[in-house]
């Protein structure tokens, strides 16, 4: 059984479950992060006891995980998106149509390098 971390503020579904455990090869022992990730630092300890992390996080963030997680496989779920075919009212009362979200499967990120400028805002 393998240990994987899992970030998210979502619990995993059944399905995604499934298919991970089909991605890594065996049943797997989900350990929750539900906390809002605003330092990596704090989850090293946990990164460190998983054998696997699957993560729902800005891609900032991702990319400081796969240098975090090392030879550590590091997962993203895909999402499908399907519209339902009923829309919304925003309270400017413009309409925009739904969207229903399922599992479309698992990523490995292998490799993600990013370098940001921030820019500030104006006052």
């Amino acid at each position: 059984m393998k240990r994987v971390l899992w970030i998210s503020r979502h619990q995993m579904t059944a399905e995604q479950r499934s298919d991970l455990e089909r991605v890594i090869g065996e049943a797997v022992e989900l350990h929750p992060w539900t906390e809002t990730v605003e330092d990596l630092a704090d989850l090293r300890p946990e990164v460190e006891r998983a054998d696997a992390v699957a993560a729902v996080l800005p891609v900032e963030l991702l990319a400081e995980l796969v240098r975090l997680a090392g030879k550590r496989p590091v997962f993203q779920t895909a999402a499908v998106r399907t519209p339902t075919g009923r829309f919304h009212t925003l309270p400017d009362g413009r309409r925009e149509p739904e969207f229903a979200f399922a599992h479309g499967g698992w990523q490995q990120i292998l490799r993600l390098e990013l370098e940001v400028k921030h820019l500030s805002k104006k006052s």
